[in-house]
């Protein structure tokens, strides 16, 4: 699973629900049997379900729109004091100017919040090859025998080289 920019979160679950969700940090290698999946980019579901038939790669967009919400807010927010404002004064000072331009301005920050509030939204595309970065590389090696990694641990209280470093 590959992807351009910032790492993404990609996660598979299979559509028959009956294999465990998959998940993996681009760029990243999960091993996926051919099915149905549902796809998951930083937690976005993609729209449309991903059918694997074959070994390749996932390409996963993700459009983040979190600058156009934040947006979206200061202008609701904004928009809502500075038209409330108005509003309070034309009904104190009996201005009809000001309550037509009090409601206009709530109005308004009301449109361009729902006109600019947008969901982030992932897409996923598959390549029937494998990713750019591991053309041409070369086989892992067989490995024979009982060889596998241990990680040795002591006991609490025994860590040799244990210590506090502060730096500035």
């Amino acid at each position: 699973m590959r992807n351009e920019g910032s790492p993404l979160t990609f996660s598979a679950q299979s559509e028959s629900g009956h294999k465990q969700t998959s998940w993996c940090i681009s760029p990243c290698d999960a091993p996926l049997a051919p099915g149905d999946y549902q796809l998951k980019l930083n937690g976005v579901k993609v729209e449309n379900t991903v059918k694997l038939r074959q070994a390749g790669t996932l390409h996963g967009v993700y459009d983040s729109r979190a600058g156009t919400r934040s947006a979206a807010w200061l202008s609701l927010n904004v928009g809502g004091i500075i038209g409330g404002v108005l509003l309070t004064v034309s009904v104190a000072g009996s201005s009809k100017n000001a309550f037509y331009f009090g409601a206009g301005v709530l109005a308004a920050s009301t449109a361009i919040f729902f006109i600019t509030y947008r969901a982030d939204r992932a897409t996923v595309s598959f390549t029937p090859e494998p990713p750019p970065d591991v053309h041409n590389m070369p086989t892992p090696a067989v490995m024979s025998g009982s060889q596998h990694a241990t990680l040795d641990r002591p006991s609490l209280g025994s860590t040799p080289g244990l210590g506090f470093r502060l730096a500035f």
